[in-house]
């Protein structure tokens, strides 16, 4: 196969195989790469290590243009790029790559946009562990995150408000919390032990 390095712009260099269009990689992987003066590949063995390392920058370069718009799950950047038209392999490695560089980070994904969807959207619970799971984060991260951000009853009524002792004002009965002083569930559907039941929802108007 007869491999051509073209120079473009912004410090691109354009790989043909075979006179055909086939990648994009920045110039300072190219040159420094042992590809680099090639001008014939013939061996089967090296022509697929030399398309996996290309086909993995050129990936590697799409998925970092991706994420210095927004943060991505590792799972959601691997299905753009192949979106984007790059094999699934190339995609892995790319995502294994940013993964190892600290550029994708499902835990710290996943409480950023837990966080936002809370403060901007104001989801429930039930709505932001749908999001997640939306954006490919796995269930292990998903019930994890929400163990620890609202396994404490107390933490999420201070979060609705209800500052001050709780000692016996609030009390726990059947999956709702319920004010004792104006005899008001003010949340059902919490998490009961390490399981996930439903959603936080606040029912000042709903009688006990």
């Amino acid at each position: 196969m007869k491999i051509t390095a073209n120079p473009g712009k912004q410090n691109k260099i354009h790989i043909l195989c075979d006179g055909e269009y086939s990648f994009t990689v920045d110039a300072e992987y190219w040159y420094s790469s042992p590809y680099c003066g090639i001008n014939n590949i013939d061996d089967e063995a090296e022509l697929a290590a030399f398309l996996e390392a290309v086909g993995s920058r050129c990936a590697f370069i799409a998925g970092l243009r991706l994420l210095s718009y927004r943060d991505h799950s590792e799972k959601e950047l691997i299905n753009k790029l192949v979106q984007k038209g790059h094999k699934k392999e190339y995609a892995e490695a790319a995502a294994r790559k940013l993964k190892e560089y600290g550029y994708i980070n499902d835990e710290r994904y996943a409480q950023s946009l837990a966080e936002t969807l809370v403060e901007r959207k104001g989801l429930s619970v039930a709505g932001v562990r749908n999001e997640l799971f939306r954006k490919g984060i796995s269930k292990e991260i998903v019930n994890n995150y929400i163990k620890n951000s609202n396994g404490n009853i107390y933490a999420l009524l201070g979060a609705y408000g209800y500052d001050g002792k709780y000692d016996n004002r609030y009390i726990w009965e059947d999956n709702y919390i319920i004010d004792t002083n104006s005899c008001k569930i003010i949340a059902n559907n919490f998490i009961v032990n390490d399981e996930f039941v439903g959603y936080c929802k606040v029912l000042n108007n709903e009688k006990y």
